[in-house]
C-alpha cells in the first residue's frame, strides 16, 4: 500500500472521529438545555412563559368537573438490571419534584418542546475512493466494489424500531429533524440528477432539417429513390386495404350458406385512370398465371395531342384503392395483350403497325418496349389482333395472329424474326381476314378462327406446306364478324375441352365442338351486337357475355338454356355504355369488363358459380345430350 494511500486513510479516520465527537457534544449541550428550561419557573427555551397552578387549585378544578382527588399512584418501574449503561441515563422528573407529582396523576398538562439545530456542513465522500487494503473498523472500505461505506456511528437514514449500540449513549431518542434535512437534501439531489438527465436527454436529440427545393428536385431525379419509393407506397396501400374475415367458420357446409340476394352480379369497383386511361377504348385484357392479381389492360389511342398512342395499365385486383402497379406505353396503337406465362416480368403487345412489343416490369422507370419485333414481310404487316403463349415450360411458343390472317410463332427472347410464319387459307383457297383466335386447354398445335365474314376455321399449325395453313373443318352458322371465341376452360371428372363458344355481330352467341361441325346451341337474347364471350374457368355450364348496348349476361345452362340466369346494365340509368371486352378472375369470382371510356368494371358472382358441387358436370353433360337429340329432332322434322 502506498504511502499517498495510507494518509489518506488516516485523514479520512480523523475526519470521522472529529465528526462522532462533535455530535456527542452537541447531544449534551442539547440535553443541558432542556434540563435548564425545565427547571426554571416555568419559562421556555423560547423566552415564553406558561401556567402553573398549586395542588390545591388543582384540586378544586378536578372536583368542580367530578373527579377524584385522590391520585392514582403507578407503579415504580423496576430498576436497570446490572450492567447497564444506567449512570448515563438521566430522569428528568428525578431531577424536579414538581414534575414528579405531575406523573403519578392520570391527568396532567404536558409542555410543548421545541429544539433547535444549527446548520452544518455535512462532508460528502466519493464513491471513487479505492482501496487495496482489509476493511478498517472505523471507515469500511470493499475491495471488490472500491466503494467507501459510512460506519454504523455515522447517521444514516434508518428504519424504526431498529437499536444501535451508540443509540443507549445517548440521553435522548434518535433526532428526526435531522433526517428530514438529510432526506430533503437527498431529494434535491436526485431532483437534480434527473434535470441534468432530461437536459442531456434534449441536447441529444437530433432535429433533421428539412429539404431544400433542389434536393427535393434532385431527389425526384434519382431513379433509385424513385423505384424504393414507388414500392414502398404500394406495400403501404396492401397493408392497409387488406380484408380478413375473422368470424369465418371453416366447419360450416358453404353450400348451406343462405343467399341474402337474388342478384348474381355486383358491381364492386371500377378502374381507371384519368390522365392515362380516360377516354380510351379497352382493346385488350389479360390476367398473369404467375401473379393472379395482376390485370394487364391495353387501351387505343386518345384525342389528347402529344399523348402515346398505345397504353397499357397493370392493376392490382386485390387492391380496394384504384392504384395503378406499372403503366407502359408505346407510339403505335395496341390491339392485344397477353402475359408471357412461362417469364413471370414480361409483358406482350400485339400492335396496330403490326409490331409485337416486350416490356419487363422489373425496369419500373422504363416506359418503352425493351424488345420490338421489325416491320418485315416475314412477320406481321396488318394490326396483331391475338396473341397466346401455348405449349409447355420447356417447349412452348409465342403466337400472333394478325388481320389478314397471317400467324407467327415467336421465341420471346429473340425478336428479330419469327420463328415461322404461315398465311392461313380457307377451304377455297383465299386468305382468311382473322379476327379472333383460342387455343384448347393443354394444346399448341390445333386451334380455332374467328373471320369477319362469319366463318370459324379450325386448322392446325404441323402441316406439310411450311407457308400455308390450309383449314380442316369450316364452322358455318354466325351472319356477322366474329367478335369473341373461347375454348372451354373448366376441368373436371368430365372432359369438356372440345367445347368452344363464339359471339358475332348477328346479336347471337354460338355453341360448338370440335368432334364435330354442327351447331350445339344458339343464344339469341342479346337486343345489340355481341361483342365478347368468355367461359369461367371453374365452373363447367357457366359463361358470361356482353353487348353494345351495355348489357351484361351469365348464363348457366345447367339452370337455364333459353335466356340468362343474371342480367346487368352497366352505367348509370339511361347511360348507354359501349362495352368491347370481357374476362373472367382466374378464381372464377369476378367478372371484368371494359368500355369504350377507359374502365374497367370489376363485377362480383355469387357463390354458387364458383364453388360446385360434383354433380355439376354430370349435369351439365346430360344439358348436353339434351341439346344434341334436340338438333337430330329438328333435322329429322326439317326432312
Amino acid at each position: 500500500m502506498s504511502e499517498l494511500r495510507k494518509l489518506e486513510l488516516e485523514r479520512k479516520k480523523q475526519k470521522l472521529a472529529e465528526l462522532k465527537s462533535q455530535r456527542k457534544r452537541e447531544e449534551d449541550a442539547r440535553v443541558q438545555n432542556l434540563l435548564r428550561s425545565t427547571n426554571e419557573n416555568g419559562t421556555t427555551q423560547n423566552g415564553t412563559s406558561r401556567q402553573t397552578l398549586s395542588s390545591n387549585e388543582v384540586e378544586d378544578i378536578l372536583r368542580q368537573v367530578g373527579i377524584s382527588t385522590e391520585p392514582t399512584v403507578r407503579e415504580e418501574s423496576p430498576a436497570p438490571p446490572p450492567g447497564s449503561h444506567s449512570d448515563n441515563h438521566v430522569d428528568p422528573s428525578a431531577s424536579h419534584p414538581r414534575i414528579s407529582n405531575l406523573l403519578s396523576v392520570d391527568l396532567e398538562f404536558s409542555s410543548v418542546q421545541t429544539a433547535c439545530t444549527d446548520n452544518k456542513d455535512s462532508a460528502i465522500y466519493s464513491k471513487g475512493t479505492q482501496t487495496d487494503d482489509e476493511r478498517i473498523s472505523v471507515g469500511e472500505f470493499s475491495l471488490g466494489s472500491q466503494e467507501f461505506d459510512y460506519d454504523d456511528d455515522m447517521i444514516m437514514p434508518m428504519d424504526h424500531g431498529r437499536a444501535h449500540s451508540h443509540d443507549q449513549d445517548s440521553p435522548l431518542p434518535y433526532n428526526e429533524e435531522i433526517a428530514k434535512l438529510l432526506g430533503q437534501t437527498k431529494q434535491g439531489d436526485k431532483g437534480l440528477t434527473r434535470q441534468e438527465t432530461e437536459e442531456k436527454k434534449t441536447q441529444t436529440v437530433q432535429i433533421v432539417p428539412p429539404l431544400s427545393d433542389e434536393e427535393k428536385y434532385r431527389l425526384t431525379l434519382d431513379p433509385e429513390f424513385l423505384d424504393s419509393f414507388n414500392r414502398s407506397c404500394k406495400v403501404i396501400s396492401r397493408a392497409l386495404n387488406e380484408e380478413i374475415d375473422i368470424c369465418i367458420n371453416y366447419t360450416k357446409d358453404p353450400y348451406e350458406k343462405a343467399i341474402a340476394s337474388d342478384d348474381l352480379l355486383h358491381l364492386a369497383q371500377v378502374y381507371q385512370d384519368e390522365t392515362w386511361t380516360a377516354k380510351r377504348l379497352v382493346t385488350g385484357m389479360a390476367f398473369s398465371e404467375h401473379y393472379p392479381d395482376l390485370l394487364a389492360v391495353s387501351y387505343g389511342p386518345c384525342d389528347i395531342p402529344n399523348e402515346p398512342p398505345g397504353v397499357i395499365v397493370v392493376w392490382n385486383t386485390k387492391s380496394k384503392r384504384m392504384t395503378a402497379e406499372f403503366i407502359v406505353y408505346c407510339q403505335s396503337e395496341i390491339q392485344s395483350v397477353a402475359f408471357a406465362r412461362f417469364h413471370a416480368h414480361l409483358l406482350l403487345a400485339g400492335c396496330e403497325s403490326g409490331q409485337i412489343c416486350v416490356w419487363d416490369n422489373r425496369l419500373t422507370s422504363r416506359k418503352l418496349p425493351i424488345n420490338r419485333s421489325p416491320l418485315t414481310t416475314q412477320a406481321h404487316t396488318y394490326t396483331v389482333s391475338c396473341l397466346a403463349v401455348v405449349g409447355t415450360k420447356n417447349a412452348h411458343n409465342f403466337v400472333s395472329l394478325s388481320r389478314d390472317g397471317r400467324i407467327c410463332s415467336w421465341n420471346v427472347d429473340n425478336l428479330t424474326q419469327p420463328v415461322d410464319g404461315k398465311e392461313l387459307m380457307t377451304k377455297e383457297g383465299k386468305a382468311a381476314s382473322a379476327t379472333r383466335m383460342s387455343f384448347p386447354i393443354g394444346e399448341m398445335q390445333t386451334f380455332v378462327v374467328g373471320t369477319d365474314t362469319g366463318e370459324i376455321l379450325a386448322a392446325s399449325r404441323n402441316g406439310a406446306d411450311p407457308a400455308v395453313i390450309k383449314t380442316d373443318v369450316c364452322y358455318k352458322g354466325h351472319s356477322g364478324t366474329l367478335t369473341g371465341i373461347e375454348f372451354h376452360r373448366a376441368s373436371g371428372v368430365v372432359d369438356f375441352s372440345h367445347l368452344f363458344i363464339s359471339s358475332s355481330h348477328d346479336w347471337t352467341v354460338k355453341l360448338w365442338s370440335t368432334k364435330d361441325a354442327n351447331l350445339k346451341f344458339s343464344f339469341e337474347s342479346h337486343p345489340d351486337l355481341v361483342l365478347d364471350v368468355a367461359w369461367s374457368p371453374v365452373h363447367p355450364a357457366v359463361f358470361a357475355s356482353i353487348d353494345a348496348d351495355g348489357n351484361i349476361f351469365v348464363w348457366n345452362l345447367n339452370e337455364d338454356v333459353e335466356g340468362p340466369v343474371a342480367r346487368l346494365r352497366a352505367g348509370a340509368e339511361g347511360e348507354s355504355v359501349y362495352m368491347n371486352r370481357l374476362i373472367w378472375s382466374p378464381d372464377g369470382k369476378h367478372v371484368f369488363v371494359g368500355d369504350d371510356e377507359g374502365r374497367v368494371h370489376m363485377y362480383d358472382v355469387r357463390e354458387s358459380l364458383y364453388v360446385l358441387k360434383s354433380e355439376e358436370w354430370n349435369r351439365f353433360a346430360r344439358v348436353l345430350s339434351d341439346m344434341k337429340q334436340s338438333n337430330e329432332e329438328a333435322e329429322n322434322y326439317n326432312m
